[in-house]
């Protein structure tokens, strides 16, 4: 299941991660890179952090939680993802919650890694 895609692109893409818990962060874009090996994994800690990175290079898929560090911060980085010129389809929100979420937003409940996985592939062919 996990890491198994053998229709990877040349193409290295680019991924960002944004979780303000550095502990699940680190563990997150460890699981990442084994289910996308041939991906650039960048990660972010803050909101603030996520935007200089988003203005500064381009990302092939942004995966944020959505409470950076409170309810809502998410959305930030969501609409500066799509100012970037990412696609909403390349943006994952991840959240125990789906209160105040537009619905153009895929969102993945934290801890689903079948489904986030599941959510990357449709991302990232």
């Amino acid at each position: 299941m996990f890491g198994r895609d053998k229709n990877r692109s040349k193409e290295a893409p680019s991924i960002l991660l944004v979780d303000d818990d550095k502990g699940q962060l680190n563990v997150f874009a460890t699981w990442v890179a084994a289910v996308r090996p041939n991906a650039h994994v960048c990660t972010a800690t803050s909101v603030e952090e996520a935007l200089n990175l988003i203005t500064t290079h381009t990302f092939s898929l942004i995966i944020s939680d959505y409470s950076i560090p409170h309810a809502g911060a998410g959305l930030d980085i969501f609409e500066a993802a799509i100012q970037s010129g990412i696609s909403k389809s390349n943006f994952i929100m991840l959240s125990g919650t789906t209160d105040n979420l537009p619905d153009e937003i895929r969102l993945v409940s934290k801890g689903d890694l079948v489904a986030l996985e599941t959510a990357i592939q449709r991302a990232l062919p």
